[in-house]
C-alpha cells in the first residue's frame, strides 16, 4: 500500500488534516491524515488483510463493542423517543482537558477491560461475552443496561481508534512539537511569567512544574527536548528564565492559534448579499431519512446571531461534499478538500451521539481543524490525547458552535 503524505504546510501546523502539501525535508511519511486523528483505516470487521498482534490482542473488545451497538439497536427498535435507550444526548459532554490527558495503549485497554467485565451486570454478559441471542428486552434495568453498553461502547471506539494509529506511531511521535501545555498552562497562570524574573527564589516545586513548561514552548519551535532542556538549564544559571521564555512564547502561540483557524477549503459556498446566510452545497444522499437527518442536524448547529448556514441539495458532482456510510470505522471527513464524510451505519441516527457527531464532521467540511491533539509517547509507549477548549464544537464531544468559528468563516470565505 503506498503512503502519501495529507498535512497543511508548516505555516498551517495541525495534526489530522488533509491539504497536498510535500512531505517534509526529513522525508518522514505521514498517514492519510484525518479531522478525527488517525489515517482512514479499513473496516475492523475487513477479513481480506491478515490481523496484526494488536488486532488480535483488542479482538474481544471489537466483538463486544459490536454486540453492544447491534444489541442498543435491537432495544430501541419499537420504542418512541422518550422512551429509547441513548450513547448520549444534549446534555452530555466529555472534556479532555490538558491537565488530565487520556492515554491509550493495548495494554491500558485490556486492563479496562478487564475493569469493566467485572462490574458488567452478570445477566449481561451471555449476550455481550457469550453469544447467546440478542434479546429486545434486556435482563436488567434501563439504567444498569445503558451503563454498560456507554461502558463498552467507549471502550470499542478507543480500540478502533488504536488500531487507525499504530502504524503511524513514528508519524505520531513526532507530534509532540504540536504539544501546547506549557503555552497553556502560562495564560492559564499569567502570574508565573512574572515569577521567570525572580526564577531562583521560587519553590522547588514552582522550579520543576516551570521547566517543564518552558520546555515545552521550546520544543514547539522543533528543537528536542534535550536541546530545550540544556538550553533552559543554561538560561537559568545566567537567571534568564524570564528571557528563555520570552524567546519562545511566540512561536509556541502560533502552534497554538493554528488548532482554531480555518483552511479554505471549499469553492462551493455562497454568502448572502446581507452576510447574514451561508450556503453550502452538498450532494443528495439516495434516502429521504438521511437528507432530512443531516439538513436537521447541521443547520441546528451551525447557526448564531446574525449568521445562518443552509445546506442546498445538488446532484452527483465532483465538487461538492457528501456522505458515505461504513462499518467498524470511526467518523471522519477525507479527500484532497474534505469533501467525503464517512459514518458508521451501526450507530442509529435517532442517538444525539450521532447527531452531535455529523454536526462536528461538518465542521471539516467547511475548513475547520480539530482543537485537540494527539501524539505518541515514545517512552511511556502511549497515544496521548488532550482537547483545548472544553465547550467547543471542533474540539470536545458536546461542545457547541462558538462565536469563532462564525467570526473564521467570514474571515476566510467572505
Amino acid at each position: 500500500m503506498s503512503k502519501k503524505i495529507g498535512l497543511f504546510c508548516l505555516a498551517f501546523t495541525t495534526v489530522s488534516l488533509l491539504s497536498s502539501c510535500t512531505p517534509d525535508s526529513n522525508n518522514q511519511t505521514a498517514p492519510q491524515l484525518l479531522p478525527q486523528g488517525g489515517k482512514e483505516t479499513l473496516p475492523i470487521s475487513d477479513d481480506t488483510h491478515p490481523k496484526t498482534l494488536s488486532e488480535i490482542q483488542l479482538q474481544p473488545i471489537l466483538d463486544i463493542g459490536k454486540r453492544a451497538v447491534t444489541w442498543l439497536n435491537l432495544v430501541n427498535q419499537n420504542r418512541n423517543i422518550q422512551s429509547r435507550l441513548n450513547l448520549a444526548d444534549r446534555t452530555t459532554k466529555n472534556p479532555v482537558p490538558p491537565e488530565k490527558p487520556k492515554v491509550n495503549s493495548v495494554k491500558l485497554l485490556l486492563q479496562k477491560l478487564d475493569e469493566r467485565l467485572k462490574i458488567m451486570p452478570d445477566a449481561m454478559k451471555p449476550y455481550l461475552v457469550g453469544q447467546g441471542t440478542l434479546v429486545e428486552i434486556p435482563p436488567v434495568n434501563d439504567d444498569a443496561f445503558i451503563k454498560s453498553i456507554r461502558e463498552m461502547n467507549g471502550l470499542y471506539q478507543s480500540a478502533i481508534r488504536l488500531l487507525g494509529q499504530i502504524e503511524w506511531f513514528d508519524y505520531y511521535a513526532e507530534q509532540d512539537v504540536r504539544d501546547i501545555r506549557g503555552y497553556y498552562f502560562f495564560t492559564k497562570e499569567p502570574a508565573a511569567v512574572t515569577e521567570l524574573e525572580t526564577f531562583s527564589a521560587l519553590t522547588d516545586d514552582k522550579k520543576i512544574k516551570y521547566s517543564e513548561w518552558l520546555v515545552g514552548i521550546c520544543h514547539n519551535s522543533k528543537i528536542s527536548k534535550a536541546d530545550c532542556k540544556s538550553e533552559l538549564d543554561l538560561a537559568i544559571a545566567q537567571n534568564q528564565a524570564s528571557g528563555f521564555y520570552n524567546k519562545y512564547v511566540d512561536q509556541a502561540k502560533i502552534v497554538y492559534d493554528n488548532f482554531f483557524k480555518v483552511k479554505k477549503m471549499r469553492t462551493d459556498l455562497i454568502w448572502s448579499t446581507d452576510g447574514l446566510t451561508l450556503t453550502q452545497d452538498f450532494i443528495l444522499p439516495t434516502l429521504t431519512k438521511i437528507t432530512t437527518w443531516l439538513q436537521t442536524n447541521v443547520e441546528e448547529e451551525w447557526k448564531a446571531t446574525g449568521f445562518q448556514l443552509l445546506i442546498k441539495f445538488v446532484p452527483q458532482n465532483s465538487v461538492s461534499p457528501f456522505l458515505v456510510f461504513e462499518k467498524g470505522i470511526t467518523p471522519h471527513v477525507s479527500g484532497a478538500t474534505w469533501n467525503s464524510i464517512t459514518m458508521d451505519p451501526d450507530y442509529s441516527l435517532e442517538d444525539y451521539d450521532t447527531q452531535w457527531t455529523i454536526r462536528h464532521e461538518f465542521g471539516h467540511v467547511l475548513g475547520f481543524p480539530d482543537c485537540y491533539l494527539e501524539f505518541y509517547d515514545q517512552d511511556k509507549a502511549e497515544m496521548i490525547y488532550y482537547t483545548i477548549e472544553p465547550d467547543n464544537l471542533m474540539c470536545a464531544w458536546g461542545g457547541k458552535l462558538q462565536p469563532s468559528h462564525v467570526d473564521e468563516l467570514k474571515r476566510v470565505y467572505q
